[in-house]
């Protein structure tokens, strides 16, 4: 009786969640490392997570963790054509990060699958630029969306 009552609840959990967003089953997150430029101090981290849900197809994090204290321009360069961040490159503005006095500060971005619909089939490589006060930038990332 208890694994049937066991296996009921899943059943009934399973149903309603059945709408919610699951992780995405081509593209995994990932976290990718935000380097200072030019000797500035501190870095960060851009992290990039699809799901496969009704309501969102992508969440991106932006951190900068003792950089320059200020207001950046967090960028993404879309490299449409290649899988190593060459060729006609698109920079698209993502988001704005304000950091604290000790240079520190998060913003995000969310992309329904309306937002990806143009890119939906597609493999393409991609950057991060953060600008402001100081420049961070990523190294090359390859994304699909399915």
């Amino acid at each position: 009786m208890r694994r049937l009552m066991t296996g009921l609840l899943a059943l009934a959990l399973g149903g309603a969640m059945a709408g919610t967003a699951a992780a995405d089953a081509v593209f995994h997150t990932q976290r990718i490392p935000l380097t200072a430029v030019g000797g500035a101090p501190g870095g960060g981290t851009v992290v990039d997570a699809h799901a496969s849900g009704p309501q969102i197809a992508s969440h991106e994090l932006y951190t900068l963790i003792g950089a320059v204290p200020g207001t950046y321009q967090v960028l993404v360069n879309l490299s449409p054509f290649s899988l190593d961040c060459t060729g006609p490159t698109f920079t698209i503005p993502e988001a704005t990060i304000t950091t604290n006095v000790s240079g520190n500060g998060q913003a995000d971005a969310t992309f329904t699958p309306q937002d990806v619909a143009p890119f939906r089939g597609s493999t393409f490589s991609l950057s991060w630029t953060v600008t402001g006060p100081a420049t961070y930038v990523t190294g090359c990332t390859v994304t699909v969306v399915d």
